[in-house]
């Protein structure tokens, strides 16, 4: 199996600043996305830290063997699935910490999502809502799952009259899971069997909250990632800019 990939970062047209980080890690089949929340300080901080940070603990375990710690969660998890999990985990334990560290990073926090190429599948993690997306045989779905308010809401496919009464696009959007808010965290996880001519695409909110489910596949699908991720963050940019983007392509080969 051969990968072909792509990432941009883009501060967008009304930010003052990037908080968004994005991660290649070829040799190690590993690509993610990170948000720092905007709300909070220090969130490029804390979104870079996720990505170098994941990197770091995946690099460093031995997967011929069972080397990531006996959680109670662990039963019937395929390794690399909890690898992957383990990895976020601490992530997240790492930048807690750093938020406790020093009063400037107080309250920093980051959304992540990302995905591992590992033995022939691909592994998904993920908290907040940045998303994975894959596109196959001209259909794309989404593999993470958004952690906000409006998505918790939805999550049983029913939605109360008095939730929506209660429901704005603010408090909608609002994150119900991120790195850094508590020393331990539940992780979103997925995976499955990539295929010659899948496509993966990571995304942050500014990407598509801009740009429609289609349009993402359609740019993704028409050309190479090193051209779809620039023309991804140049449409996000001209249908309003008002956030930071990272996009990550990855085509299968």
């Amino acid at each position: 199996m051969r990968i072909a990939a792509a990432g941009m970062k883009h501060q967008g047209r009304l930010r003052q600043h990037n908080e968004d980080n994005f991660l290649i890690a070829e040799r190690l089949g590993l690509y993610a996305v990170a948000d720092g929340v905007e709300s909070m300080p220090c969130g490029e901080v804390a979104s870079l830290m996720a990505v170098t940070e994941m990197e770091k603990i995946l690099a460093g375990l031995n997967l011929d063997q069972d080397a990531t710690p006996p959680f109670d969660y662990a039963e019937g998890i395929p390794l690399p699935a909890r690898a992957m999990k383990f990895a976020v985990r601490e992530a997240n334990r790492k930048i807690f910490e750093k938020a406790g560290s020093e009063a400037k990073y107080n309250g920093m926090a980051t959304t992540l999502s990302a995905l591992w190429f590992q033995g022939g599948r691909v592994y998904v993690g993920n908290v907040g809502d940045s998303r994975a997306y894959m596109a196959r045989s001209g259909r794309m779905v989404q593999l993470s799952r958004d952690h906000t308010v409006l998505a918790q809401g939805q999550a049983d496919e029913t939605v109360s009259i008095e939730f929506m009464e209660n429901y704005s696009a603010a408090t909608g959007h609002e994150l119900t899971r991120a790195l850094g808010v508590n020393q331990d965290l539940e992780v979103q996880l997925a995976g499955g069997s990539p295929k010659p001519g899948d496509i993966f695409v990571l995304g942050t909110d500014g990407l598509y909250l801009e740009i429609r489910d289609f349009e993402i596949m359609d740019t993704a699908n028409s050309y190479p990632p090193d051209v779809a991720v620039k023309k991804l963050t140049t449409m996000a940019n001209d249908r309003g800019g008002k956030d930071n983007v990272a996009v990550i392509v990855i085509k299968v080969m």
